[in-house]
């Protein structure tokens, strides 16, 4: 991914963050076989995981082997118009903000999915019911595993950019944030909520 300086987001707490709030990626490995798939985080020792799950029938899982792969996890982004800034002359652009993160992947094992999946549901759906023991408990771990395969990406690398704008000037800021909120587009909305929650190339005041 191409960063340029002003753009980038380096603190891994901030680029964790991101991929928690943002966790629906595109996972891309061998023969650029891609799968959309949430994927969450966490750390098994020294090393940054990220652990999802595919349907059974997706040849993705078939042949990994450690095979070096990249989920890109993309947040909010939006359109930017030149008639927007203050100044001239300028051109038209596309702010956004997004997380690439590069590493080897695996399938896992049934009670290593078990476990993603536990995680899985416990973040985006905590209050679901689940069978605690005995056969129900089996019956539904059973028909999990008949149609789903854990994976794993094992980090080794993570990239972050933020193209917001941040070198633009307060008059410029200011038009592009008015120019996104007259629009009255979600994405626009979207972006807007991510720069003010994290005080990122906002008006002044």
């Amino acid at each position: 991914m191409f960063v340029p300086a002003p753009f980038a987001f380096k603190e891994k707490t901030e680029q964790l963050a991101f991929i928690d709030e943002y966790a629906f990626a595109v996972l891309v490995s061998q023969n650029l076989q891609a799968t959309h798939i949430p994927l969450l985080a966490r750390q098994d020792g020294d090393d940054l995981v990220l652990e999802g799950h595919v349907a059974r029938g997706n040849p993705h899982w078939k042949k990994l082997d450690n095979t070096e792969s990249l989920a890109v996890f993309a947040g909010p982004h939006a359109y930017i118009s030149p008639g927007w800034y203050a100044s001239s002359p300028n051109v038209p652009t596309w702010n956004y903000v997004a997380v690439h993160a590069k590493g080897h992947l695996n399938a896992l094992d049934d009670t290593a999915t078990l476990e993603v999946i536990d995680r899985i549901m416990d973040k985006f759906e905590p209050d679901m019911a689940r069978p605690e023991s005995g056969s129900a408990q089996a019956d539904y771990q059973q028909k999990l595993l008949r149609g789903i395969v854990g994976i794993q990406l094992r980090v080794t690398s993570l990239e972050g950019v933020r193209k917001l704008g941040q070198h633009k000037s307060a008059a410029d800021k200011t038009g592009v944030y008015n120019g996104l909120v007259n629009t009255g587009r979600h994405d626009a909305l979207d972006l807007i909520d991510y720069m003010q929650r994290h005080q990122i190339a906002c008006p002044e005041g």
